[in-house]
């Protein structure tokens, strides 16, 4: 047998034992998620699903990242912005994403809200506009507005990276919840107009809070301030006008408030209706998905589509994709997740281009 030829003959040996390996460690970071892949490896033992899963602790997500790296784990379930992490800094893949309506691996869409009354308003032209924010470091309040706008040379950061003054240069005011708060303010230096449009409790405490005490946190908080006149613009969901009209939040500014006082800004300058937001958004929020080494997708992917067709839409016994009798949320999965896709291609394919643009755009942050 030839050189090349023996050459494919072991990669093709080593291809179908990492697929068959017979273990998966699976990084767990809480005692109720440990709890869960617990379970789960006792009933896949029971249904006899080819593969063994055992659980190992992690003190974080990052713990997770290192582990699965030096091959002490194998797997971890993971938000969008780890498995950017994972991916890049740690040379980790995904083996399956989590699907919502069980077609496709979008969480949900940040777009931007504006009163439709504002007539002279462009997501290109922001600059000493004032908006509203849900919080600190968030992911539809901070790092895809922000990241877009960096994207689109409306903000200049400058060597030490600091975010929060670029950001209190460009807006006229914001509420941006948690900006001062000691722990992204450490050296008090946060500029003070980022909490100008933010309220505070009823008895006017509490301003610029990084919790509910601040009426304008949150993602309903930011839809109330530009529902309030004290901002142009809302970063949000593109489901949270719906989640808080026709009588699904009792406050009085939103019983007033109707779908056509507000619209879309879309990327390029125009503005869309509300339900517009699949072609006017800043970025498609991708689902989480679990965190592999690249060998390692196979195997894994076997392992969990076999055990989702047993436990992922049951009624009774152990639920995939349920955690509430574990006294917590979306352990190992995300509570309410119809399907796990598998991913082919690369975890960047999975983030989608639009997510992953804006999180590039921190990059001199030094992710690594």
């Amino acid at each position: 047998m030839d050189h090349p030829a023996r050459k494919f003959l072991f990669l093709l040996v080593l291809a179908r034992v990492s697929c068959h390996d017979n273990t998966i460690t699976w990084c767990v970071v809480s005692d109720a998620e440990e709890q869960k892949c617990l379970d789960l490896a006792g009933n896949a033992t029971m249904k006899n699903i080819f593969g063994r899963l055992q659980c190992t602790r992690a003190y974080s997500t990052l713990d997770c990242m290192e582990k699965i790296k030096n091959g002490t784990a194998d797997a971890a379930s993971m938000r969008a912005d780890d498995i950017y992490s994972a991916g890049w800094c740690y040379g980790l893949e995904l083996a399956v994403g989590e699907s919502y309506n069980g077609v496709d691996g979008i969480s949900y869409y940040v777009v931007a809200l504006a009163r439709t009354s504002s007539s002279d308003l462009s997501l290109l032209e922001m600059h000493e506009r004032s908006s509203c924010h849900p919080g600190i470091q968030t992911t539809v309040g901070w790092t895809v507005p922000i990241g877009f706008l960096v994207n689109t040379s409306q903000i200049s950061v400058d060597e030490q990276c600091n975010f929060p003054k670029a950001v209190g240069d460009f807006f006229g005011y914001s509420c941006v919840p948690g900006v001062k708060d000691p722990e992204h303010d450490p050296r008090r230096k946060n500029p003070k107009n980022l909490c100008e449009a933010c309220i505070g409790d009823d008895n006017d405490r509490n301003i610029c809070a990084n919790n509910p005490s601040e009426r304008h946190f949150g993602e309903a908080g930011a839809l109330r301030c530009v529902a309030e006149n004290l901002g142009d613009v809302a970063f949000v969901k593109h489901s949270t006008v719906f989640d808080n009209m026709n009588g699904k939040n009792p406050e009085s500014w939103a019983k007033d408030l109707e779908l056509e006082d507000l619209k879309l800004l879309c990327p390029d300058g125009t503005e869309a209706g509300l339900s517009e937001h699949k072609n006017c958004h800043m970025a498609a929020v991708p689902a989480n998905g679990v965190v592999v080494r690249p060998e390692d997708k196979c195997r894994v992917y076997k392992f969990l589509n076999k055990a989702q067709r047993l436990f992922g839409n049951v009624t009774q016994g152990f639920s995939l994709f349920d955690s509430s009798v574990y006294g917590d949320t979306d352990l190992m999965f995300t509570d309410g997740t119809q399907k796990l896709l598998k991913v082919v291609g690369s975890y960047m394919s999975w983030l989608g281009p639009s997510y992953t643009r804006v999180l590039q755009a921190f990059d001199c942050e030094g992710l690594c």
